[in-house]
């Protein structure tokens, strides 16, 4: 069996040092190009920069670099949210994954310096060991912006219960290991609601699309027995708006066989009759 010894780490030359160097920030700065791009246009559209050859940001940016407003403000939005997490260890990747990430950036800008640390924290507890490596934005935004979202609600004022008695206490009185605890359950409750709300959405049986008009003709032509027919009435309630009902009668004795609950517009009144009839 051969054995594979590593080489022991060996201290680079000077020129390998700068070669490394420049090497890096090629890597960083490919990773992070988006945010480039978007801030040298924010500051070419916020200083006007185009005027010597163009007479708008819209045409600087059409004969320039053949990009749309909307879509040079996706780039703009995207390189400010990324300036935003910055300080948290989130570097978004992508265009975007900064896009995906904004309503939690939108939230970090409200929050003092002191909840914004704390939201540091709870990425970097999230994170995991490695240090050396940024926070994968990738795992799901929707956890930056709950962290964000509960560090905002828990104000001083707040009434929690004390992570080891468990009685109800207000949120200033606590230590700052004890609060983080708390802002750090209160995190994971949040965030395991909302994934068992989207499983539970991913999961849903899809809603049978019906189009309620073709509905009323097919239903006729396959149900309907002689003399059987759907009616829609129109007429107003006891506070004089217009609610429309459809329904099934029977024309020759006039039997009301079946019947959807009132509405206010035809499509919600036949459609509740096709709930009826399938119920």
């Amino acid at each position: 069996m051969t054995m594979h010894v590593s080489p022991a780490p060996t201290a680079l030359e000077p020129h390998e040092r700068a070669r490394m160097d420049a090497l890096e920030r090629t890597v960083r700065d490919g990773l992070r190009d988006f945010q480039r791009t978007g801030e040298a246009l924010a500051q070419i559209r916020d200083n006007q920069l185009y005027r010597a050859s163009f007479e708008s940001f819209e045409e600087y940016l059409e004969q320039r670099w053949g990009f749309t407003r909307t879509q040079a403000g996706r780039l703009i939005d995207a390189a400010e949210t990324a300036r935003v997490l910055e300080p948290l260890g989130i570097a978004p990747q992508s265009e975007r994954q900064a896009r995906a990430l904004k309503p939690a950036a939108k939230i970090l800008t409200e929050l003092e310096p002191e909840q914004r640390r704390m939201v540091a924290r709870l990425v970097e507890a999230a994170g995991g060991a490695d240090d050396d490596l940024p926070w994968d934005a990738s795992a799901h935004p929707a956890e930056v912006r709950i962290m964000a979202n509960v560090v905002q609600k828990l104000t001083p004022e707040s009434t929690v219960h004390h992570p080891h008695s468990g009685d109800e206490v207000p949120f200033e009185s606590l230590s700052s290991p004890e609060r983080f605890e708390v802002i750090r359950t209160h995190v994971d409750q949040r965030t395991h609601a909302y994934h068992e709300k989207q499983e539970a959405k991913a999961n849903k049986a899809p809603v049978e699309n019906v189009n309620w008009t073709d509905w009323c003709v097919n239903y006729a032509g396959q149900a309907l027995g002689p003399g059987q027919r759907i009616e829609i009435v129109v007429e107003r309630d006891g506070g004089g708006a217009a609610r429309a009902q459809a329904r099934i009668v029977d024309g020759a004795t006039g039997e009301l066989l079946a019947e959807g609950q009132g509405a206010p517009f035809l499509k919600k009144a036949v459609l509740n009759l096709v709930a009826e009839v399938k119920g």
